[in-house]
């Protein structure tokens, strides 16, 4: 008969791991994590690089915009937003759906106010001027502004003037004054300009 001769070293090494193993595992564990964490770092740079980037294009392109009344609602707000911008105001851009009215929140210094950007072709009357007036009471913001590429109405301008609030409206003769004044080549253009 063949006996079987044990070898200690082997069994024990089989059987339970030794303190050196032990600690190359957990060394392993924590290198592992470490790059995890390093890999979601980059990942969150990367992105924010990239949303940056995107940033810069969006406002080149509309820096560059001849015709106001061709931009999309949402791509006016963002042109609106350049031009508050332009002015010395930090802008935080609300708007979408479910926005309650405020596209732009502007603050300058200790002024906070809200904006509306309106891409219309008809002009604005008294009751928008009151739905702002009722954004701003929601919102708690006694500045607001009302941007159009139209005008307003007498009653508008009325309704403006005797709100509780500070209201200011740009029509879109001002707006494209504005625009000009920050370098913009912004115009308001008949739509049938282009139809032709």
């Amino acid at each position: 008969m063949v006996a079987l001769v044990q070898k200690p070293w082997l069994t024990s090494s089989l059987a339970q791991p030794g303190a050196g193993q032990l600690n190359d595992y957990l060394a392993t564990v924590a290198q592992l994590a470490v790059l995890a964490v390093l890999f979601l770092i980059a990942v969150g740079v990367v992105r924010v690089l990239i949303e940056r980037r995107i940033e810069q294009r969006r406002k080149r392109k509309l820096s560059t915009t001849r015709d106001i009344c061709a931009l999309t609602p949402s791509e006016f707000e963002q042109y609106v937003a350049v031009l508050f911008e332009r002015a010395g105001y930090r802008v935080r851009r609300t708007g979408g759906s479910g926005d309650r009215g405020v596209d732009l929140q502007v603050k300058r210094g200790r002024r906070i106010g809200i904006v509306q950007c309106k891409r219309y072709e008809e002009a604005i009357g008294p009751s928008t001027i009151r739905e702002l007036i009722g954004t701003m009471t929601n919102a708690g913001m006694s500045e607001g502004f009302l941007v159009t590429t139209s005008d307003f109405t007498e009653g508008a301008k009325q309704e403006a003037e005797k709100a509780p609030y500070r209201i200011s409206l740009v029509n879109g003769d001002g707006l494209v004054r504005w625009a000009r004044m920050y370098g913009l080549p912004g115009e308001v253009m008949d739509p049938g300009e282009f139809r032709g």
